[in-house]
């Protein structure tokens, strides 16, 4: 009886906690379906329903098809420490990742890092939703923008909770 204000976790809680793929940002001068194609194979390995998104984003907007790897690719785990995943096939590599860990990557390997790329990393996370980028080699490509998507009847609830006088306040960790 005495509640006013209710603090609520974003993700599992307001959220279902699963983050999906819903654009493909390119940087650089690249193009969308190139930021889709090098994202498909940099999640091609990735059963996380993160992963599963970008996939299967890629084949909706741009028609791209799943074909098995070869037995020379070599699956790179996503690691805390690199905080960045992907594969490599017959010499090229495919990463997907925090922007600064691509960006560590790909100038290890020589390459440089597009202007463009922390203005649309931030406008990503400023939405509220998770900038992933990806490269190729060398080259980053662009951002996949991964958005947690909102649990259905949720927005009615706050409306019930605000016509009890109760003020809803979200606290994450985004």
């Amino acid at each position: 009886g005495d509640v006013d204000v209710l603090l609520l976790d974003k993700t599992g809680t307001i959220t279902l906690g699963n983050r999906e793929a819903v654009a493909f940002v390119p940087v650089g001068g690249h193009t969308e379906r190139e930021v889709a194609q090098v994202g498909l194979m940099a999640s091609i390995c990735d059963e996380t329903p993160e992963g599963r998104s970008v996939v299967t984003l890629a084949g909706q907007q741009h028609g791209f098809v799943v074909k098995p790897l070869p037995d020379s690719a070599t699956v790179i785990p996503f690691s805390a420490d690199t905080r960045l995943s992907g594969v490599d096939i017959d010499g090229v590599m495919y990463r997907k990742g925090a922007s600064d860990s691509i960006a560590t990557f790909v100038r290890r390997q020589g390459g440089t890092v597009p202007k463009d790329l922390e203005g649309k990393v931030v406008a990503i996370a400023h939405a509220g939703a998770t900038p992933l980028a990806v490269c190729r080699g060398a080259e980053i490509l662009g951002v996949i923008n991964l958005k947690d998507i909102v649990k259905s009847g949720i927005q009615e609830r706050f409306r019930q909770l605000r016509g009890m006088g109760i003020k809803t306040v979200m606290i994450t960790g985004d």
